[in-house]
């Protein structure tokens, strides 16, 4: 798979890009759920948005999914 970069503004497109990579992947919810060592309401939750998923739980299944997550900081021009 080739190496996209996208920018998200909110917990809705977060969700909106993981279920994407996850049918990408060919994945159920319930095995995502299970490879990502997370619950499935957790899951379908992160996919629809909800706002208060866990971070360390969202990023856990971010690396899951190959998806390195990165932060632009105030000042920085790369």
């Amino acid at each position: 798979m080739a190496h996209r970069e996208v920018s998200i503004s909110s917990v809705s497109e977060l969700g909106d890009i993981l279920r994407a990579v996850r049918k990408e992947s060919g994945l159920t919810q319930r095995d995502a759920a299970a490879l990502c060592n997370v619950s499935l309401p957790f899951l379908n939750g992160l996919e629809q948005g909800k706002s208060t998923a866990q971070i360390g739980k969202v990023l856990s299944v971010c690396s899951r999914f190959g998806i390195d997550v990165r932060l632009r900081l105030p000042g920085d021009t790369t």
